[in-house]
Parts: structure tokens; C-alpha cells; sequence
């Protein structure tokens, strides 16, 4: 009786899968980068929306009216700052050495380097006393998709498509046309 062992796979066995493999990743990275670029972008205006809600908190907290400076940028060379000062802020300091800096917050796009922020430099500033902001808005695109934080004249702060959409740009899915 002749038994034959089984102990392995074959060299045109083991050349199918990596083949199979390699199909299957040649699919999926392109998918896996467009999802990387659209989370990185919902993160930047998930942060700045976040940081407008906090600004018209502190506004009304502190009873002082908050300004929010932003300086445009591409490739993460942006940034915006909240200060109670009366002028605008340079959020490009790194330290808070003088009264014309960030003192309640600054925020660099460094850390967003496929992030540009297209909108124009400026200021907003957030009344004390009923937590308004004059109408404005602040479009940040990466190579495919851009997006939008909107804020009105009653505070409120949303995020949605620009319209129209910037040239060769997409819109993120789950956000409304501005």
C-alpha cells in the first residue's frame, strides 16, 4: 500500500494566488488613496466648522467679540487663528509673543499638506453679544474634491458643495449644494 503525502502546495499553485493578489490590490489602491484624499479633506472642514461653533461659544462666554483671521494657502501653507484682540491675528506665529497673536487658538494647514484652503484671506468676527458672524465662507479643495464651511449672518455653521464647484473638482458625498 502506496500512500502519497500531501505536503504542500505546487509552484503553479502558489503563482495563481500571488497573481490573484496582485489583480485584486491593483483594484482596491486606487479606491483605498480617493477615500484617504476625501477623509483628509472632511477633516480639515470638520476642524474649522468646529472651531466657528467654539469661537461663538467663547464670544458669548467671555462677552468680548471673537476674531477669526485666516490666510490662504496651498499644499497645508494656510492657517486661521481665534483672538479677542481688536485687530486680526497672524496665525502663522509659532509662539504667542505679542497681543496681535492667536491667544484663544491657531491652526496650521502643516499638517494638511494636500489640503489647499482657496477662499480669500480675511477676517470674521463673532458679536458677543448674540453670537452672529457676518455672512462668509471658507472653500478648501484637494486634487479631486472640495468642500466648503459656510457661516451666516445668525452664527449658524454648515458645511456643504461649493457651487459652483471649482474646475476639475468634485464634491464629498453626505454634504448639500451651498
Amino acid at each position: 500500500m502506496n500512500k502519497h503525502k500531501n505536503a504542500g502546495f505546487t509552484l503553479l499553485e502558489l503563482m495563481m494566488v500571488v497573481a490573484i493578489m496582485g489583480v485584486l490590490a491593483g483594484i482596491a489602491i486606487p479606491s483605498y488613496q480617493d477615500m484617504l484624499e476625501r477623509n483628509r479633506l472632511k477633516e480639515v472642514v470638520e476642524s474649522l466648522k468646529s472651531d466657528m461653533q467654539y469661537a461663538r461659544t467663547e464670544a458669548i462666554k467671555r462677552s468680548k467679540d471673537i476674531i477669526v483671521s485666516r490666510t490662504t494657502g496651498n499644499a497645508g501653507a494656510w492657517c486661521y487663528g481665534l483672538s479677542e484682540t481688536t485687530s486680526s491675528c497672524d496665525c502663522k506665529q509659532a509662539t504667542v509673543a505679542t497681543t496681535d497673536d492667536c491667544e484663544i487658538k491657531s491652526i496650521s494647514g502643516s499638517a494638511h499638506s494636500a489640503v489647499n484652503m482657496d477662499s480669500a484671506n480675511g477676517n470674521s468676527t463673532f458679536d458677543f453679544k448674540r453670537g452672529t458672524i457676518g455672512d462668509n465662507g471658507v472653500t478648501f479643495s484637494t486634487s479631486q474634491y472640495a468642500a466648503r464651511v459656510v457661516f451666516s449672518g445668525v452664527g449658524r455653521v454648515r458645511i456643504c458643495t461649493p457651487s459652483p464647484l471649482p474646475t476639475g473638482k468634485t464634491g464629498i458625498s453626505g454634504y448639500p449644494a451651498c
